[in-house]
């Protein structure tokens, strides 16, 4: 999945000589090929939701698939390495398909509920998954690194978006966007795990409407007219902050999931 904002901000830059020697990735070049692999994946997906890392198998991974084992070692070198690269699917399709675009219109608080809805969607659609996610990530150090990394495309698009609305007089503009959006994301991320990983009995459309007005209101959106005239006239506050400013090429696929074994 090329070009994703996701991918594109991943790498890391002091990687594990050892680790990265011990994982290998292969991407195939046949249309066949690119199937099997897809399968993997996809099953491992499902294989990691229902028995969770440690006690997924190899084997029961290929039978998913309906491939042979052997043919597992044909792309992945390890059960580590394809985990890496089911988190990156996840953390991609999380990302796409919270993207908003022009579906809601101009209004900006329509955009920012629909964003909030999907991604709420999205996440119990794989609620499961994630919830191994977050538990790997709690004791490998790698996998924790990884997940902050994936989490500043959120945060950067917020970020641009908060940055659009405060130059244009219709967000306040002496907010820190980043800061902001850091935390504005952090609470819509934070409610997903409480509602679908710690089963909270939520509605989810009153939780979006919610959702929705804390981020409108601590943004300062849409005030009146007169303050709205006198912030067009403010420029929108910049900070020091170092943040990654365009797309890079992904990390290698070598770069391993976790350092940790099956007890």
């Amino acid at each position: 999945m090329g070009g994703d904002p996701i991918r594109e901000l991943e790498g890391d830059p002091d990687p594990d000589p050892d680790q990265a020697s011990a994982a290998v990735t292969v991407v195939p070049v046949t249309r066949r090929g690119r199937r099997t692999r897809a399968a993997l994946v996809h099953a491992a997906a499902r294989v990691f939701a229902r028995d969770g890392f440690l006690d997924a198998r190899i084997v029961d991974i290929a039978t998913e698939a309906g491939v042979a084992i052997g043919s597992f070692y044909t792309y992945f070198s390890s059960k580590e390495v394809l985990f890496r690269e089911v988190v990156d699917e996840l953390l991609d399709e999380l990302y796409r398909e919270s993207h908003v675009g022009d579906l809601a219109g101009p209004d900006p608080k329509a955009k920012i509920a629909a964003a909030n809805r999907l991604y709420l969607e999205t996440f119990a659609r794989h609620a499961a998954l994630y919830a191994v996610v977050f538990q790997v990530s709690t004791f490998n150090e790698e996998l924790r690194r990884h997940r902050q990394r994936c989490r500043l495309a959120f945060v950067d698009r917020a970020a641009r978006g908060l940055r659009h609305l405060q130059e244009t007089g219709r967000a306040d503009a002496t907010l820190d966007p980043e800061l902001f959006a850091a935390l504005l994301c952090g609470m819509v991320e934070n409610f997903s795990e409480v509602r679908h990983l710690l089963g909270q009995p939520f509605d989810d459309d009153a939780a979006t409407a919610a959702l929705t007005e804390i981020w409108a209101r601590a943004i300062g959106l849409d005030p009146p007219p007169e303050v709205r005239r006198q912030r067009a006239g403010s420029p929108a506050r910049t900070t020091n902050a170092t943040r990654p400013t365009g797309p890079t090429s992904r990390a290698p696929q070598s770069d391993p999931a976790t350092n940790v074994r099956r007890s």
